[in-house]
């Protein structure tokens, strides 16, 4: 079996000395950021011979709920960007009381480095990831990604999303404003490098997920606490809420919001109960007694839920919380000095600081 083809050849990140001579040494560290956080939350200069260009293209999390993302999404390219435009509320009322009618208030781009969150969205916000640097060049591609299938195809399928997301020099600019392409990229530039990914580009040789286009997290959370059994986080807590007393609120907003049915409920029945003909009747009677007592109890049931599931969720975060730290420590190799006589093979900050000094010479 052959070579796939490269998705392009134009060359679009001139101004960084690029292109290169066949003769040069191919040195990509100028396209790759200047730390990167690796698995373990250890933060290390990137190499690609890591797992770096994994966690910077696959979308494993996406892929292991493939069948359930026709609930999150429809199976069609994302918006232009010029759609996502987003306007404060009070300047949308400024002009829309000014007679401009036309101005439509969407969503908020959010820029995340995180592939798994590329075009979700919720609420008012979308995320997107900029496109990085090294995928924009023809060489990289040709010696890191082209023979690696997996990483192609969600390579292939991130750039098809921005063919998407900027089509016109209004999306152009709108990019570069919000940091999505370097500066460096010209809309000639881009509009080359558009027409080569779209005539080489067929939906069987990228990534399924991008088949679909954005993707709202409510609903992937759900697909996950249903599908995955992540009960408590979900797919991501990056839009849930930030401290406990928001969600108490919340839920007791929302447990308000009802109850402020039932009491309309009650009113009726209590109108009711002074007609006389409902008065003889025994099931409309029964009926407003069962009502009643439900009324009763089901605030206090519901209220009582609601702080059991947040003393849940405290319990399950302290919890792994604690785990985590547990487990970081021990990787880092330091014993905190507030707790017990260190462990065999950890070192105790103060007594490296004691011991380093120690070894100092005199003065």
């Amino acid at each position: 079996m052959g070579t796939p083809p490269l998705p392009f050849t134009t060359r679009v990140l001139k101004s960084r000395g690029f292109p290169r001579d066949a003769s040069q040494t191919q040195d990509f560290t100028a396209l790759l950021p200047a730390s990167h956080r690796a698995r373990g939350d250890h933060i290390i200069v990137p190499q690609l011979e890591s797992d770096f260009l994994a966690q910077e293209l696959l979308v494993e999390k996406l892929n292991n709920v493939q069948d359930w993302l026709w609930i999150c999404g429809r199976p069609m390219p994302p918006r232009p960007l010029r759609e996502y435009l987003y306007i404060p509320v009070l300047e949308f009322l400024q002009r829309y009381q000014s007679g401009d009618h036309q101005v439509v208030i969407s969503r908020e781009i959010t820029i995340t480095e995180n592939p798994e969150l590329h075009l979700v969205w919720s609420n008012s916000r979308i995320f997107l990831k900029p496109i990085p640097l090294y995928l924009l060049d023809p060489d990289f591609w040709a010696a890191h990604l082209i023979h690696e299938r997996k990483l192609a195809e969600c390579a292939r399928g991130f750039l098809f999303s921005y063919t998407a997301l900027i089509q016109y020099e209004s999306d152009f600019r709108l990019a570069r404003d919000k940091g999505l392409l370097p500066l460096e990229v010209t809309w000639e530039a881009w509009k080359g490098l558009a027409k080569e990914i779209l005539e080489n580009h067929c939906y069987a040789s990228v990534n399924q997920r991008y088949w679909y286009g954005e993707l709202r997290l409510g609903r992937l959370n759900l697909v996950y606490r249903i599908r995955k059994g992540f009960v408590l986080r979900g797919y991501s807590k990056i839009a849930g809420h930030a401290v406990y007393v928001d969600l108490i609120r919340d839920n007791f907003a929302a447990l308000a919001t009802i109850l402020g049915y039932v009491v309309i409920v009650l009113t009726a029945m209590q109108v009711g109960l002074g007609v006389e003909r409902l008065q003889e009747d025994e099931s409309f009677q029964n009926a407003s007694y069962g009502f009643t007592i439900f009324s009763i109890l089901a605030p206090l049931v519901a209220g009582a839920g609601i702080l059991l599931a947040v003393l849940a969720m405290f319990i399950s975060n302290w919890i792994v919380t604690k785990d985590y730290e547990r487990k970081r420590f021990r990787e880092m190799g330091v014993e905190p000095f507030w707790r017990k006589a260190p462990k065999e093979g950890l070192m105790n900050p103060s007594t490296m600081t004691t011991l380093q000094s120690s070894k100092e010479p005199g003065i």
